[in-house]
């Protein structure tokens, strides 16, 4: 299995003189920051990542404010506004996690009746939703992404939903 890279946080504004930034959490952020080993930062457009070590720490868990290596200075700093804050490591990779890309398309059934595609995957503090269009039309259902749930075949491109939630 290759090591994913989780997205903890845009890269705020710029604070004080020597370098720090405010990061905007993104869903379950400070949980990857708190577990993560290493980490990158990336931008739209930019071709590959750029290391990023924190060299310190402050701010809240709510609102962290960070300097990384090598930014010193508030100019340093406003340029990296926007850019995403990736976490990688070992920690982060155990469990049952998929690509939002492996999930798109796929057929989603529930005991013996079709229900429609997977058409996104909506981030959400507590866990993801399947956002699904019906296979008859009509408004999208929206299934969260739990094991207890659901049962994904990436092989087979299907997720079966329990039976008797929708």
């Amino acid at each position: 299995m290759s090591e994913g890279l989780w997205a903890c946080a845009t890269v705020g504004r710029a604070h004080g003189l020597h370098g720090e930034v405010y990061l905007d959490l993104l869903p379950r952020g400070f949980d990857y920051l708190s577990r993560g080993s290493s980490f990158v930062l990336g931008r739209e457009g930019a071709v590959g990542l750029q290391p990023a070590r924190v060299e310190r720490a402050g701010g809240t868990d709510r609102r962290p404010l960070v300097r990384f290596v090598g930014v010193t200075t508030q100019e340093q700093a406003r340029a990296l506004h926007g850019a995403v804050l990736f976490a990688r490591g070992p920690e982060l990779d155990e469990g049952d996690h998929y690509a939002v890309r492996d999930l798109l398309g796929a057929r989603v059934v529930s005991g013996g009746r079709e229900l429609g595609q997977v058409t996104d995957v909506l981030a959400n503090p507590v866990h993801d939703i399947l956002e699904i269009a019906p296979a008859g039309g009509g408004p999208a259902l929206l299934v969260p992404l739990v094991p207890e749930l659901v049962e994904i075949d990436l092989d087979a491109g299907l997720i079966r939903v329990k039976e008797g939630l929708l």
